[in-house]
Order: C-alpha cells, then sequence, then structure tokens
C-alpha cells in the first residue's frame, strides 16, 4: 500500500528470521469497490504475503497475494454495476509489479499462497502449488532467510496518487467493503525446506489506515477481525447489508 492511498489494513506479523510463509485465502462473496463516478474511487481489495530480505545494506520488499480490482467486485460503482466476484494472483516487489492477470479465482473458493526460498536461494512465490514468479534480486543464498515476514488483508478506497491531491480532513466518504476474507492454516518456515509451523495471529493484529493523519469517514470506520491459531478473518461490512 502506498501512503497516497485512501486504504484499511489489519497485518500480523511472524517474528524472527524464516524461510517460508504460506496460507490459504478464502475468497469472499460478496464485495463492493468504489469507482471513479462515486467520491473518485479506483478501489480494490487484498489478501497476501509480505515480507523483507536483505543483502548488505540493500533492502528487497516483497508483497504477492490475492487481489481484486474495481470492475470484478460483486457490486461497484455509483449505479451498482454486477461483477464476477472473481480475483486474481498479484505481486509488487522492489519496484516491479504485475497485476494484469485474469480473475479467474472464484468467490467462496479456498486458494493457497506461498512465498519461500528455493535451493538457488531465490524467493518463490506460489499459487495453487504452481510457482508464478521467481524473485533473484541481490544474488542471494538459500542461508539468506526472511525478515519482516507478514500477512495483510487490506482494502484501498481510492488513490490520490500524490500528496496535493488528497483532500481536507476528515477524507472524502469511504465506499469500499467485503464480507469475510480468511487466510487459514498461516503456517511459516524455520529453516529451508523444513516442517511448517502453525502462527497464531492472536493479539499480534495491528490496524494501518492511510494516509495517515486524516479521519476516515462513515462507518465501518475499521476492519472487524477474528483470530485463531493460524486463521485471520477480517470483513469491512457494508451498512444494513448482512451478507
Amino acid at each position: 500500500m502506498s501512503y497516497t492511498e485512501y486504504a484499511k489494513l489489519v497485518t500480523s506479523y511472524i517474528p524472527g528470521t524464516i524461510y517460508g510463509l504460506r496460507a490459504v485465502v478464502t475468497i469472499p462473496s460478496e464485495t463492493w469497490i468504489s469507482y471513479l463516478v462515486k467520491n473518485r474511487g479506483n478501489g480494490f481489495l487484498d489478501a497476501y504475503l509480505s515480507l523483507d530480505r536483505y543483502k548488505g545494506d540493500k533492502l528487497y520488499h516483497y508483497e504477492c497475494g490475492l487481489s481484486q480490482t474495481v470492475g470484478e467486485a460483486r457490486h461497484w460503482g455509483e449505479f451498482g454495476r454486477d461483477g464476477s466476484g472473481n480475483w486474481h494472483w498479484m505481486y509488487a516487489a522492489n519496484g516491479n509489479s504485475d497485476n494484469t492477470q485474469p480473475h479467474d479465482l472464484k468467490p467462496g473458493s479456498d486458494v493457497p499462497i506461498e512465498l519461500s526460498i528455493n535451493a538457488n536461494g531465490g524467493l518463490d512465490y506460489i499459487v495453487n502449488y504452481s510457482v508464478k514468479k521467481t524473485f533473484n534480486e541481490g544474488s542471494f543464498t538459500a542461508s539468506n532467510g526472511i525478515t519482516n515476514a507478514r500477512v495483510v488483508i487490506g482494502a484501498c478506497d481510492q488513490n490520490y496518487n500524490s500528496v496535493s491531491n488528497i483532500p481536507g480532513n476528515p477524507l472524502t466518504a469511504w465506499g469500499t467493503y467485503t464480507n469475510q476474507i480468511v487466510m487459514k492454516n498461516i503456517s511459516y518456515q524455520t529453516t529451508r525446506g523444513g516442517a511448517w509451523t502453525l502462527f497464531d495471529p492472536t493479539g499480534k493484529v495491528n490496524e494501518v489506515f492511510w494516509p495517515k493523519g486524516y479521519t476516515h469517514q462513515t462507518t465501518p470506520q475499521r476492519f472487524t477481525y477474528v483470530t485463531s491459531n493460524g486463521s485471520l478473518t477480517a470483513s469491512l461490512k457494508k451498512a444494513g447489508i448482512n451478507a
């Protein structure tokens, strides 16, 4: 997420240095995303894995997971257009990104995602047990681990693109919502290629609001979330909708 984006996130960090992180994402059945017709929105929803690797003093940052863009939301725009409800896989890493994949992940489906270090030291991004991208920046070896690893569920209502475009405080009315997005079987590796250990996010969830220092209008003001061992479930419900 960018500091110019009007966004809300829930995150949970896995402490220490690890060598792999994975989760199974359950695609939500109902979503509402803002569009330019309504409050200049160009929103999206995300559920992804985020982490860093270091080579010397150089930081390499990765965000890889699943996303739904505005035209695919079940309901989008001021006039209540109906989309497929499908999601797709995406990544953003070190100035490069891919948000062009087809939206072919259906509502209610379970989609495993994974970031793990391979035998050559590259970082594999795996979706549905298939490697979609291998990151080889920095001449990493298999012994170079992962830090700042976290799972993230996020909603962006719009991107103002520049600080000068951010309106006054409070911000314009929020218009992007979702029912339950589930990240389950959250687990990590403490050694490369080793066993997977379930991670319990209970008591370790952070809430992040962009842009910082601004008040978010309308209800709900924040995600509602529940946790259990290996699981984080979050929703941002539209007022009057119980789906």
